[in-house]
């Protein structure tokens, strides 16, 4: 189906963004700052909790158990330093991650505990192992297994979530990025190969118009979203798996102070976690929905104080549509996070001081998709879970795709939106 509008009064851009999360603004943002005319369309407003961006902390890391991620990994590293020059803040607290745990855990979400020490080495990166007595008195852990080993590596950190995506709309507003707000696009189509007409629902309820947009270019970039574009516009789907993440933050003991020392492994202070960690560790009885992968972050400045963000890496609620989730976070998940902390964690309180969930799309490998759309270079796409620590690599990937004549010059040969995961198909017809 073509539209019907006059092609000669509508707005023409180089670039329409559909979806104005974190990948959207860093995209717009390294098209624009290339002279590119950018619009972003977001169907909700700016900023919002409706995605995978809400909340306010991030891990940035670099301990992966895959070659390819671990190399983007590091290739991010001094695009963050690049964006924090540019925009004058500070973007990550770096503190380091420890990764502890069962050395013989079988991989998961995250990989495993101990693959990532060939990628250290081979990148050249710097990591101190520690044993669970070493884990004990280091930071906040109690009754560890004395099997437990643990891994902790500096260049790592906590990213300021709410910051990040405002220095990226700022900056892009700056190179002259438009935004409309509470814009639903309706429908993407090529014309001819040339013009990318994009239908688009703009308002709230009871006030709402239809506009027809032209761009040479198009990017997708709305997350657990992204089915609402390319099922009415190529008839297509990704096979998504969007798991309603629950996390929690928790009252610290304020006077319980991990100092560091001479022989410090983790040269930091505090209070009480030094670092973000994770923990891994097999599920009990076998059952996925009992899952022993935790994390937690350390008080950060830009958060409330006394209390740390800590939740199990796992989600009981999966769902196929953003419109089935659920209002609340799962109970299920606080209760494990609670009965991990009273079993595992010293000075900190058990019952979270508030809670909150968010959207983690993820395709059946647990990978991104950052690539073209089949057969039509004019229209990339962008999504998965995990890749708010890559924010300004994407960014700049998916500007290179679109306008630099050679595409891309990173490695996104596993991020096909073609491929196959265990013999199936990850984008499939929609009817």
């Amino acid at each position: 189906m073509q539209f019907e509008s006059n092609m000669s009064k509508c707005q023409r851009y180089d670039l329409i963004v559909v979806g104005g999360g974190p990948m959207g603004l860093a995209t717009a943002y390294n098209a624009a700052k290339a002279g590119k005319k950018v619009l972003i369309l977001e169907r909700f407003t700016l900023f919002n909790q409706s995605g995978s961006s809400n909340d306010m902390v991030r891990m940035f890391r670099t301990m992966y158990t895959e070659d390819f991620m671990a190399d983007l990994a590091k290739e991010s590293i001094q695009l963050w330093r690049d964006l924090e020059a540019e925009a004058g803040v500070d973007l990550i607290m770096l503190t380091g991650l420890l990764n502890f745990g069962d050395p013989d855990y079988v991989d998961g979400p995250e990989g495993n505990l101990l693959g990532p020490i060939k990628n250290l080495e081979r990148l050249g990166m710097k990591y101190e192992k520690l044993s669970s007595e070493d884990i004990m008195k280091e930071m906040p852990f109690k009754d560890l297994p004395s099997s437990y080993v643990g891994l902790w590596a500096p260049d790592n950190g906590c990213i300021n979530v709410s910051l990040t995506l405002r220095v990226l709309y700022e900056l892009g507003q700056n190179h002259g990025v438009e935004v409309l707000q509470n814009a639903t696009v309706k429908l993407l189509e090529v014309i001819k190969d040339r013009d990318i007409q994009v239908a688009v629902e703009i308002g709230s309820s009871g006030n709402k118009t239809m506009e027809i947009l032209l761009a040479d270019k198009c990017v997708i970039t709305a997350g657990a979203y992204v089915n609402d574009i390319l099922e009415p516009s190529f008839n297509l789907k990704l096979n998504l798996d969007i798991w309603e993440m629950t996390s929690a933050y928790y009252a610290c003991d304020p006077f319980l102070v991990y100092e560091k020392s001479t022989d410090s492994k983790i040269p930091f202070k505090g209070l009480p976690f030094k670092c973000m960690w994770f923990q891994f560790e097999k599920e009990d009885n076998d059952d996925w929905r009992e899952s022993n992968l935790f994390y937690g972050f350390p008080q950060v400045p830009w958060g409330p104080p006394n209390l740390s963000r800590i939740a199990v890496d796992n989600a009981v609620r999966r769902i196929k549509n953003p419109d089935q989730r659920k209002p609340l976070p799962a109970p299920h998940c606080i209760d494990r996070t609670s009965k991990f902390i009273k079993e595992r964690v010293v000075g900190v309180i058990n019952q979270p001081t508030f809670s909150a969930a968010c959207l983690q799309t993820n395709l059946p490998d647990n990978m991104f998709v950052l690539d073209y759309m089949p057969n039509c270079s004019k229209v990339a796409v962008f999504t998965g879970g995990w890749g708010f620590k890559m924010i300004p690599l994407i960014g700049r990937i998916l500007k290179e795709m679109l306008f630099d004549p050679n595409g891309t010059q990173y490695d996104i040969s596993h991020f096909k939106i073609t491929r196959r995961v265990d013999g199936k198909k990850i984008l499939v017809p929609a009817r």
